[in-house]
């Protein structure tokens, strides 16, 4: 099977660069004939998987982080293309809902073994998603991580943005329709759309999550306070949050929001628009690998 695989230098605060020759010599240690690629600038894995697909490669492996991945989801038509990764960025939350091993070096070791798989992939309005999308509180803590947090990575850049953000963030009034036929009006800090458990570098904000059920599973923080977000914060890492009353989750598999404010809507921790959001559920539109599958 032709592969590629694609490099994001910059992934992990310049992290991929730096460990790409011994990832190398570990692919080609196990005869993987494949053709590496790196990406210019942000958005250039779209346009990059798709130049790969229409010269036939059938096999890509990105060797980056969620982001990375998002990028080179949306550049494709995932039918055509089976996919891989490397976990070299900050979060890496896709590899943790996998069970895929979070360090590079004995990620890149499982490739030469790994089974294609069938997973769901999630569409906001035009965009798709591999793991977690949202509208809210986490949205900004996105975007702040994003253009303002660069030398930090992983957890610490989201817990150093939402510490900062909390402060004057304000709750906002949210229009829900799940599934065509259930409307909530509710005031809301967060609202989680997962088609996989984590974000924020090991955050489980989804913890029903099943990457391959058909569903979406949804987070929704109500009217939460900044001292019930405080006390409530630590437990997002085991899955508990959920136990809070103002927290509630649906399993859908069609999800519309709107509102009167102006919302910043985040898939797999990039800003990819504002509300309204329409989010559907696309079953089994993924091929991907996966070790001891």
């Amino acid at each position: 099977m032709k592969t590629a695989i694609i490099i994001n230098p910059q992934a992990g605060r310049g992290k991929c660069k730096k460990i790409w020759p011994a990832i190398k010599k570990i692919i080609m240690s196990q005869g993987i004939d494949c053709e590496s690629y790196f990406t210019k600038s942000p958005g250039h894995a779209s346009s990059l998987a798709k130049t790969l697909e229409i010269k036939g490669f059938q096999k890509i492996i990105v060797m980056g982080g969620d982001g990375t991945l998002h990028e080179v989801v949306n550049g494709l038509d995932t039918e055509n293309v089976v996919l891989g990764i490397i976990p070299a960025g900050t979060g890496n939350d896709f590899c943790r809902s996998l069970g895929i091993p979070l360090n590079p070096q004995t990620a890149a070791k499982t490739l030469f073994e790994a089974k294609e798989v069938r997973l769901d992939i999630g569409r906001v309005n035009d965009r798709f998603f591999v793991n977690v999308a949202g509208v809210g509180f986490d949205a900004q803590v996105a975007e702040e991580v994003n253009n303002n947090v660069k030398w930090l990575t992983g957890t610490a850049a989201y817990l150093f943005a939402l510490f900062k953000l909390l402060i004057s963030y304000r709750n906002i009034p949210l229009k829900i329709i799940l599934d065509k036929n259930v409307v909530l009006d509710i005031k809301s800090f967060l609202l989680a759309v997962g088609n996989a458990q984590y974000y924020g570098g090991g955050m489980r904000i989804v913890p029903s999550a099943v990457i391959d059920d058909g569903f979406f599973h949804v987070c929704v923080a109500g009217n939460v306070n900044r001292l019930e977000v405080l006390t409530t914060l630590p437990k997002i890492f085991s899955g508990k949050h959920t136990e809070h009353s103002q927290v509630k989750e649906y399993k859908v598999k069609e999800i519309e929001i709107f509102s009167d404010y102006k919302a910043a809507v985040h898939a797999d921790g990039e800003i990819v628009g504002y509300l309204p959001a329409k989010f559907t559920m696309l079953p089994g539109k993924l091929r991907f690998l996966l070790p001891g599958k």
